[in-house]
C-alpha cells in the first residue's frame, strides 16, 4: 500500500505536471464503461482536470492534456479499477489512480424546475464537495483587466453554465447530489461585482435560501477584500461557515502583471479583511488561495506566506495551471513545490493553524492543493 508521504510527493508532481491522455483511448475507456475526458475548459479555479484517488485515498485534481509534450506522466491502462500512470521520461511506473466518476445528475435528463440542466448549476469537486460559481461574470473581464489564470467567463461563452444561479435551483441540485452521496459540503464562488458590496449581497440572499432548506450543510464563500467589513459579518449570519479571501499572488510586481485589476487592492486591505474574518468565522475557517509558478523566489514566497499564516489564515497553495486553448502559463518545478509545501506546513504547525479542521470548501476538499497532505506528513 502506498504510504502517505509518497502519495503527497506524487500528488504534488501531478498537480504541477498533469497527465497525458491519448484522446484515441477515450473511446477505448468508454467501451469499458469509463467516461473520461479532458475536463472543464472554463470557470473559476484549476481547469481542464479530473479528480482521482490514489490507493490510500489521497485526492488529486489532475490536468489532462492531449499533448505529450505537456507531461511525462502518461495515463495508461485501467486495471482493477485503477489507471496505471507511467513516467515515460524515467521509464518507471509512477502511480495507480482511481477515477472519481461524474455524478449521475450530469446527465441531460436532470433539470431544475425551471428547465435548466442541473450540471449548469453546480458541479461536484473531489468526492463530496458540491461547487458553484453563483455569478459567472467579473468586472475585471469587462474592463480588460482579468486575472491571467482565470477562465470564469469562458464557461458562459461555451454555454456550459448560466450567468446567475438562485437558491431554488441550488437547493434542487443539492437534493439530487445528496441522494448520490456527493454533497457533504459546498463551495460557492463568484466573479467580482462592480458594486461596493463586491457581490456580498448576492451571496447573502443565496446563503439564506440554501440554509433554509439545508441548515446543516457547511457552506464556503469566496470574495475579495471589502471596504465595508460589516458584509463579512452578514455573510456569516446568512449561513457561510468558512470564507476565502484570495490574494492569489504574493509578489506585488507579479500581481501587477498577472492580476492587473485586483492588484490595485492593497495588501493592507487583505490583512484587514483576514483579521476581521477570523474574528467572525473563527480559527481555521479563513483561507486564501495562493498560486505559485510565476517565477517568484521560493525563499521570498515562504517569507510572504509566513506573514499570512502568522495571522491565522490557511494558505491554500497550488501551482498555477494553464487554461486549455489559452496561452500557456509557466510550469512549477515539483521538487521545489514539495519543499514549499513542507515549509508552509511546518509554519502552520508553529502558528497553530490546522487545515484539517476547515469545515467547508476548497481546504476541506483538498484536491487542488497538497498543503493538507504536507501538514499530515511534517
Amino acid at each position: 500500500m502506498l504510504d502517505d508521504y509518497t502519495s503527497f510527493v506524487k500528488k504534488t508532481e501531478i498537480l504541477c505536471k498533469g497527465l497525458y491522455l491519448d484522446d484515441k483511448l477515450i473511446d477505448h475507456y468508454k467501451n469499458q464503461g469509463i467516461e473520461i475526458s479532458f475536463g472543464r475548459k472554463g470557470g473559476a479555479g484549476p481547469l481542464g482536470g479530473r479528480y482521482f484517488l490514489f490507493e490510500n485515498r489521497t485526492l488529486v485534481n489532475a490536468a489532462l492534456w492531449n499533448d505529450p509534450q505537456k507531461s511525462n506522466l502518461v495515463l495508461g491502462e485501467n486495471r482493477d479499477s485503477y489507471f496505471e500512470v507511467y513516467d515515460v521520461r524515467n521509464k518507471i511506473k509512477h502511480s495507480k489512480l482511481k477515477l472519481i466518476h461524474n455524478p449521475r445528475y450530469y446527465n441531460s435528463d436532470y433539470t431544475t424546475s425551471d428547465g435548466i440542466p442541473m450540471k449548469k448549476i453546480a458541479l461536484v469537486h473531489g468526492v463530496d464537495c458540491l461547487s458553484s460559481t453563483i455569478y459567472q461574470k467579473c468586472v475585471y473581464w469587462a474592463c480588460g483587466e482579468a486575472c491571467k489564470f482565470c477562465g470564469i467567463e469562458l464557461s458562459l461563452k461555451s454555454n456550459a453554465t448560466i450567468e446567475e444561479k438562485n437558491a431554488q435551483q441550488m437547493s434542487e441540485v443539492i437534493a439530487v447530489a445528496k441522494k448520490e452521496g456527493r454533497c457533504n459540503h459546498m463551495t460557492l464562488t463568484s466573479g467580482t461585482d462592480e458594486n461596493i458590496d463586491k457581490g456580498a449581497n448576492r451571496y447573502i440572499e443565496l446563503l439564506k435560501g440554501i440554509k433554509k432548506n439545508y441548515p446543516n450543510l457547511p457552506l464556503h464563500v469566496q470574495i475579495e477584500p471589502l471596504e465595508d467589513l460589516s458584509y463579512i459579518s452578514e455573510l456569516k449570519e446568512a449561513g457561510a461557515d468558512t470564507i476565502g479571501i484570495h490574494l492569489e499572488v504574493l509578489n506585488q510586481n507579479i500581481r501587477d502583471r498577472i492580476t492587473p485589476g485586483k492588484s490595485r487592492i492593497s495588501y493592507g486591505s487583505y490583512e484587514k479583511n483576514w483579521k476581521h474574518a477570523l474574528e467572525i468565522f473563527g480559527k481555521n475557517q479563513v483561507s486564501s488561495y495562493i498560486l505559485t509558478g510565476f517565477g517568484e523566489s521560493s525563499d521570498d514566497f515562504i517569507l510572504d506566506t509566513e506573514k499570512i499564516i502568522s495571522l491565522g489564515v490557511i494558505p491554500f497553495i497550488t501551482p498555477v495551471r494553464s487554461i486549455p486553448g489559452i496561452k500557456d502559463l509557466p510550469k512549477t518545478n515539483h521538487n521545489i513545490m514539495v519543499e514549499i509545501y513542507k515549509k508552509a506546513a511546518k509554519l502552520m504547525k508553529e502558528y497553530g493553524v490546522n487545515p484539517l479542521k476547515s469545515k467547508a470548501g476548497c481546504v476541506r476538499c483538498g484536491g487542488c492543493s497538497a498543503i493538507s497532505d504536507a501538514y499530515k506528513n511534517v
